[in-house]
């Protein structure tokens, strides 16, 4: 006749356990939930009752109660018998350390008090854990799965989340006793209870001897000294009778109970809790494939779709966490633009671009699922990216970037895969979803810039609000820029050469050659027919007079402008033009410490809206046409580094004097 208890299986000849669990400690971290959020809630999601409609979300509940050990004397007295045993066992072993000694005191502390916190999670709309009343020898059970077994993954789901089946070890994590229970009732009818501790090796009298037994324990029905089964209902044990356990039909799912839920060390736990499930799961909260209940005695949150905005807003207000988070559900709430692309499969991938002027730049990967991989700062300033894995066709890319995550799933990169073939897929497959989403951003043009720039020319254009600068032609140009030389805010000089000719109040005309604008020569610059170059005036004549040529040079008016560094020697230029302006030149000038700035930047190559990539090889752009309003141009500078730069903008118009 069996009996329920806890079961330690005996060493044998197997290898002595301390207390250094890698695959426990892997999710460990004082008042760091983001572990257990992701862990729990990816494999609820990877369970989906797939017979529900997809506008049925999985529901997951954390609720957090205390224990009266009285109640339960058979499951904390064969606890704590083999703790006791574990100390006795130690007390005497030559591998002794500080370490298993403190951590075997650290699970006698967590027993002194009469009452234990044991936080309960709780999922539905699932499929539970099938498989409980099947020979797991015989037939696949993915209750034997999850309580039985290490290192093993096998979802019946190709896009499910996990893939090294060490993520269930997370809830350890946060057990100051290190003992998980399980309870289930599944969609093929079984119903389960079984409780799981990892320890260290210990010792149990077995036929007048003391012998060693593996450090991993199980509280379940012995059917004899060494074959058992989980608890079932009728079997009458007290804990797994409790009420949170207790399941009526239909109401099929899976619940993971925390004993000793370490408080002291996440004294905050609902709402840090609250605020990793949010940031890992936005996703899947948004599009209304998952909803979270916390509840202790002393708090209470709801996430769901419907709450989202006001947790995000309000709620959370602040919470430097949820910085990029709120930049993610303003991009799926309103993207400028969405690319679905294919990488492996005709509409695999998905790009959800937003601009926003206090946006930080963030690329933030998902999984079909609705996890967050991570977010990384790698996009234009002021863009927000979402990238989506979409499940479709035979999910290749879907299962190949899985392979390419570590355990923690928080990156895809070629080197975490062992297969050669596989590795060498996933990394063709991450450089070029680097690529598309270099296109996606190179041709998107949706930004606004909503308020007035001044990239560094501000200082040396005439102040438009200043009656003696304010002469213009019909056309708006300034017809009477000043020019001595050209300053940045802190003094240095860009440029102090003579100057291409403009129409002025003041100056003096020069006949013959002067030096083009911006080049350091020493010796005459070539002319350009029907340009007259003249020299700054010095006293009462400094500035630049008037030219006798078929065109003259002139200041166009940039309502707005912002050049943003994108990577290696590539910018974006990005400007608001009041009018349609023909024959506009623009060149660059560096801001650097150790350049004294007389030269003007050579530029590379150079893409206008709507053109093909033009080859410059040189100091100016131009000419180019700007349309009214806003402009994109892309530049690839000589010049391979980051630098501070500042455009100058001139534009060739006819000379009517």
């Amino acid at each position: 006749m069996g009996s329920i208890r806890w079961d330690f299986p005996l060493l044998g000849t197997g290898n002595q356990g301390g207390s250094n669990i890698a695959a426990i400690t892997l999710f460990k971290g004082i008042g760091i939930m983001d572990g257990l959020a992701r862990e729990i809630c990816q494999n609820s999601l990877d369970a989906k009752n797939k017979n529900l409609p997809d506008s049925v979300p999985v529901i997951v509940a954390f609720e957090l109660i205390e224990l009266d050990k009285r109640k339960y004397r058979d499951f904390f007295d064969g606890y704590e018998e083999a703790v006791k045993n574990s100390r006795a066992f130690w007390e005497a072993n030559p591998l002794k350390t500080q370490k298993i000694m403190d951590f075997i005191a650290s699970l006698e502390d967590a027993l002194k008090e009469n009452t234990v916190p044991m936080l309960v999670i709780s999922d539905r709309n699932t499929k539970g854990l099938n498989g409980v009343d099947v020979d797991p020898d015989k037939e696949k059970s993915f209750w034997n799965l999850m309580v039985n077994t290490d290192g093993i993954s096998i979802k019946d789901e190709e896009n499910s989340g996990g893939s090294f089946g060490i993520g269930k070890n997370a809830p350890f994590a946060y057990s100051a006793l290190n003992l998980i229970c399980y309870n289930t009732l599944a969609e093929d009818g079984g119903r389960g209870f079984e409780g799981v501790t990892r320890l260290v090796t210990t010792q149990v009298l077995q036929g007048g001897e003391l012998k060693k037994t593996q450090p991993i324990g199980k509280y379940l029905f012995m059917k004899n000294e060494y074959e058992g089964r989980p608890i079932l209902p009728g079997d009458n044990c007290s804990i797994a009778n409790l009420d949170i356990f207790r399941r009526h039909e239909g109401d099929i799912g899976t619940d993971v109970a925390i004993v000793g839920f370490k408080v002291n060390e996440h004294e905050d736990w609902e709402r840090s809790l609250a605020i990793a499930l949010i940031k890992n799961f936005i996703l899947a909260i948004y599009n209304g494939k998952l909803e979270v209940s916390l509840v202790s005695p002393k708090l209470r949150y709801e996430i769901s779709k419907e709450k989202l905005e006001n947790l995000l807003y309000k709620t959370f207000e602040g919470e430097p966490q949820l910085k990029y988070t709120r930049q993610i559900y303003e991009t799926l709430l309103s993207p400028d633009k969405i690319h679905t692309l294919k990488i492996a499969e005709d509409g695999d991938l998905s790009f959800y671009i937003k601009y926003g002027e206090n946006y930080s730049p963030t690329l933030s990967r998902f999984r079909s699922m609705g996890m967050l991989i991570n977010t990384t700062n790698e996009v234009f300033p002021h863009y927000s990216v979402v990238l989506l894995v979409n499940d479709v066709g035979s999910l290749k890319l879907s299962k190949t970037l899985k392979e390419a995550e570590p355990i923690q799933h928080t990156e895809w990169r070629g080197k975490h895969v062992t297969n050669p073939t596989l590795r060498n897929r996933a990394n063709k497959y991450i450089r070029e979803i680097r690529k598309r989403l270099q296109k996606c951003l190179d041709e998107f043009d949706g930004s606004t810039i909503s308020d007035k720039i001044d990239a560094g020319i501000g200082d040396f254009l005439p102040d438009s609000s200043d009656s003696t600068t304010k002469a213009r032609g019909n056309d708006e140009l300034r017809k009477d820029l000043k020019i001595k030389e050209i300053k940045t805010r802190n003094g240095r000089v860009l440029y102090k050469k003579e100057y291409e000719s403009a129409k002025t109040a003041t100056g003096e005309k020069v006949d013959g050659t002067a030096v083009k604008t911006g080049k350091r020569r020493n010796k005459p610059g070539k002319i350009k027919p029907g340009i007259n170059r003249v020299k700054p005036g010095t006293g009462d004549n400094m500035g630049v007079a008037p030219g006798e040529g078929k065109l003259k040079i002139v200041s166009p008016i940039i309502t707005d402008h912002r050049t943003f560094y994108l990577r290696g020697n590539k910018y974006r230029l990005i400007l608001e033009s009041p009018a349609s302006y023909q024959n506009v030149y623009i060149q660059y000038f560096a801001g650097k410490d150790d350049d004294n700035g007389e030269d003007s930047l050579s530029i590379k190559n150079v893409k206008l809206d709507g053109k093909p990539l033009m080859s410059v090889n040189g100091n100016k752009i131009g000419p180019v046409i700007l349309k009214e309003g806003l402009n994109t141009i892309h530049i690839e500078f000589t010049n391979n580094e980051v630098m501070s730069v500042s455009p100058v903008f001139t534009m060739e118009v006819p000379n009517e004097s």
